[in-house]
């Protein structure tokens, strides 16, 4: 097996992306403050700056209907400097549909830490096929 490129850790100042990569509780009402809270404790006791994938607060709907989204996405923040994370919103049942719209040579070329838990384990898989260390760890909701 390949040995695979760790990412850098954070660091305080250091910016995070929050993506919905597989189901989009994030952007629907009934989630707002539970996802607010997350995000304002994550900020507090990591001491980073948080921010949301364009489409990560779109809600399950548009997120369902739009796969091809969520890969952009993925793809946006890997290749924003500034970011030096991505953690997932949530997981779910629906991240398969995500994976013809990606580049894994995005993901190699731009390894950051990426972390997330339950339908994110097939994000763990690809990110190992890119040759980068992804975390399964927790969700921001």
């Amino acid at each position: 097996m390949k040995e695979l490129i760790v990412p850098k850790k954070l660091k305080a100042g250091d910016t995070v992306a929050f993506i919905s990569l597989s189901g989009g509780r994030a952007g629907d009402s009934d989630m707002k403050e539970r996802y607010e809270t997350g995000k304002q404790r994550f900020e507090e006791i990591f001491k980073v700056n948080v921010v949301e994938t364009p489409n990560a607060r779109r809600g399950s709907e548009y997120l369902y209907q739009h796969p091809e989204k969520r890969a952009e996405d993925l793809m946006w923040a890997l290749k924003n400097n500034e970011i030096k994370a991505i953690i997932c919103n949530m997981g779910g049942d629906d991240s398969y549909r995500v994976l013809p719209y990606i580049d894994v040579n995005v993901i190699r070329n731009n390894p950051k830490i990426f972390m997330g838990y339950s339908d994110i384990a097939t994000w763990m898989a690809v990110f190992a096929y890119a040759g980068v260390r992804a975390y399964y760890g927790p969700n921001v909701l």
